[in-house]
Parts: structure tokens; sequence; C-alpha cells
């Protein structure tokens, strides 16, 4: 008679961390000119200006550049290309060369998503230039489908560059 013993049943161990994946496409994103649809027109001051000249795609980074001595309030906006779960982390990450202003200021980004606030970023200008990378959940699950708009404004000529906005799902 053969009898086998074991372990009692023991859980399984969680397996690795999810990987980050994109959740925009630095070529989709599009310039919002109606206030109508800006989530952050409120913050629109009197002396915006933005010539297209202003942002681009970086080719090399397949980024996004802002040139705020060309473009110093703009709203882009695309769809999202993946759901977002409510505990599901998202990541902004980039860069600003150094900051100047001919008074203090504020430099700020900032993320909606389908018009709801999701994320600020805010740095005193003059400020040396810095890479940046925030993470945040936002608490809900969104569809694949929604809108997102990133946003940037300040005073001075200043050179912004986000060069991802990815999420890392929630282990499931």
């Amino acid at each position: 008679m053969l009898t086998l013993a074991g372990c009692p049943d023991e859980p399984t161990p969680p397996g690795p961390d999810p990987d980050p994946v994109a959740l925009v496409s630095a070529d989709a994103w599009a310039r919002i000119t109606d206030p109508s649809a800006d989530a952050f027109a409120d913050q629109r001051p009197a002396d915006a200006a933005c010539d297209d000249a202003g942002w681009f795609v970086d080719p090399f980074a397949q980024s996004i550049e802002i040139e705020t001595d060309v473009c110093n309030y703009l709203t882009l906006s695309q769809t999202i290309l993946r759901e977002l779960g409510p505990n599901d982390l998202v990541t902004v990450s980039g860069y600003h060369d150094d900051l100047s202003a001919p008074e203090p200021a504020l430099g700020y980004l900032g993320l909606a998503l389908d018009g709801e606030l999701v994320w600020e970023f805010e740095v005193p200008i003059p400020a040396a230039a810095a890479v940046f990378k925030q993470s945040f959940s936002v608490g809900h699950s969104v569809p694949p489908n929604a809108e997102i708009q990133l946003h940037v404004h300040n005073h001075g000529p200043n050179t912004w560059e986000v060069i991802a906005v990815q999420v890392t799902p929630a282990r499931g």
C-alpha cells in the first residue's frame, strides 16, 4: 500500500507585478480650442495665446513637447487606449527645462478624465530643470473610450515634455 503525504493547502504565491502599459499615444493628441470643451477653461488667463508651433510630438522620444514662449496655455485631448480599474495606478512622467518668468509664477500640468480633474502638478517659477514622475489612482472604473485631457500653462519662455502617461493594472 502506498500512502502519499503532503503539506496542507498553501496559498498560491502572488505572481509578478503587472507591467505598466501606455494609456495614451503621443501622436494622437489634438488641441482643444473651444473653451466649452476644455476641462481647464476656468484656469485660462485673459492673455492666453497658443500658436500650434508651440507644441509637437518629439520624433525621437515619442513624447509631447510644449514651448510656452509660443504657447502659454494648451489643452490637448484624445481617448484613452484601455479601460482603467479603480485601483490601477496611472503614472505621468516627463521633465521641464529651467523655468523662468519675469515675475515669480507657477508652472502647471494637469490631467482630466471625461471632464473630471484627476491629477495636478505645480512647479514654482523660477526653478531648475527637473525630471518628474508622479502616480495616482482614479478610484473608479473608466471605460476605454473615455476622453483624457492634458493641460499645460505657465508664464515665461519654458519647455515642458510629457514623456509618458502609463497605467499599471492593479493586481488581480
